[in-house]
């Protein structure tokens, strides 16, 4: 899965060299890796470098979903060099943060969100943590 999200932001879940050499192809220059070590999934570091691309992780698991984390992140993606390529091991969590962030920068109201989400397919399962950590931020986003 690759989608672009804005000319400077895409997300997916790819981890392949060839998938990879294909958006260093495009010009995306930084990836951000929201894997955690213990899914298994987290891309190679030395093989991510060697195709030229700034590496960052920024592990996003069940225990630590907060908005502090939503704000490391949105920092990185802010001070990254761009394009930016965000991935996770099913881009579910790499969707959600970037466009949060957007939601963030842009004061997007929940409906806009929501568009947004549903243009990039996101697909949440019954009861999703991530799901309800969304809805709770964009509620405190419009609280006073």
């Amino acid at each position: 899965m690759f989608q672009k999200v804005t000319e400077s932001l895409a997300i997916g879940n790819l981890i392949t060299s060839e998938e990879l050499q294909e958006i260093a192809k495009q010009g995306y220059s930084t990836i951000i890796d929201l894997c955690t070590p213990v899914e298994t999934k987290q891309m190679q570091v030395e093989e991510v470098k060697q195709l030229g691309f700034n590496y960052i992780s920024i592990p996003v698991s069940l225990q630590n979903l907060n908005s502090e984390l939503l704000k490391t992140f949105s920092k990185t993606v802010n001070t990254a060099s761009q394009p930016v390529y965000i991935r996770c091991a099913s881009g579910l969590r790499a969707g959600v943060f970037t466009l949060l962030t957007l939601a963030d920068q842009q004061n997007w109201t929940e409906q806009e969100y929501l568009e947004h989400h549903q243009k990039l397919g996101l697909q949440h399962k019954p009861n999703c943590p991530i799901k309800a950590f969304s809805e709770e931020y964009l509620a405190d986003l419009k609280s006073p």
